[in-house]
């Protein structure tokens, strides 16, 4: 096995070796689950994509073409300024998760878990 790139985070890693997946190279991560261990371990701990090595050339051809890539700019964003258009779903208003809901939710459970400890210490008793 050889080491064909050196991934900046794990996320990074996934999406070099699918690339490689997708033209039928077989790829290894090495070290990603040290991510899991921050703190733990030397923050230089590398995450490694590694490919057997009669296909080495291969795989560094597309990390090379990844690499060497431009951003592509999407053309359809909306500019600062530019109101969305009339058929783009809008959040409604009021709709998140909100403090008030959580406070709720949490008095809820605390009269339902009142109520059930009262209603098994009478039935306790007899």
């Amino acid at each position: 096995m050889l080491i064909v790139y050196r991934a900046a985070n794990i996320a990074d890693a996934h999406l070099m070796r699918q690339l490689l997946e997708n033209e039928g190279i077989p790829a290894f991560i090495q070290g990603e689950y040290l991510q899991g261990a921050v703190g733990e371990l030397p923050a230089n701990t590398e995450i490694l994509v590694h490919v057997a090595d009669e296909n080495a050339d291969a795989a560094r051809v597309i990390v090379d073409e990844w690499e060497s890539a431009e951003p592509v700019e999407l053309e359809d964003e909306l500019s600062d300024n530019e109101a969305p258009p009339e058929d783009m779903p809008q959040r409604a208003a009021g709709g998140g998760y909100s403090l008030a809901k959580a406070a709720i939710l949490f008095l809820c459970i605390v009269i339902g878990g009142a109520l059930a400890a009262s209603f098994v210490f009478r039935y306790a008793q007899g």
